[in-house]
């Protein structure tokens, strides 16, 4: 096939013309996808160990709610031991009050409540027909 020889010079002549911006590239790009990563990590950690800690205290629930007084805009998981709000994770410098003042308390959720991990693969639909 004539067209087969010309199509592969022409990859190894981009490769060399544009394979070392790639890399450049690649190496710029690594640091911030990394501290996204990890912000994702960081704000699951928080979740589960809210949920963690709910299930450990009599009567536990957790609330979704934000911090007023920060400027990220990360969800704070306050948990509660009956009506008493006893902690946040993740640990912030705001009173939690302040953290609950206008916040809905009846969203609070008991880990009992939640699906498990099998149950939420249980849910997601699955494709047909699709080879």
């Amino acid at each position: 096939m004539p067209g087969k020889g010309k199509a592969v010079g022409s990859m190894i002549r981009w490769g060399v013309k544009y394979g070392p911006h790639a890399v450049v590239l690649a190496q710029q790009a690594k640091e911030p996808a990394m501290a996204a990563a990890q912000k994702v990590l960081d704000r699951q950690k928080a979740k589960r160990r809210a949920i963690e800690h709910a299930g450990t205290v009599r009567d536990g629930s957790v609330l979704k709610t934000f911090d007023p007084r920060a400027d990220h805009g990360e969800a704070v998981w306050v948990v509660f031991s009956g009506e008493d709000p006893i902690a946040a994770h993740p640990t912030t410098t705001t009173p939690i009050p302040e953290l609950i003042a206008n916040s809905d308390l009846s969203t609070r959720v008991r880990p009992a409540d939640l699906p498990t991990p099998a149950e939420r693969l249980k849910q997601i639909p699955r494709r047909r027909g699709v080879r």
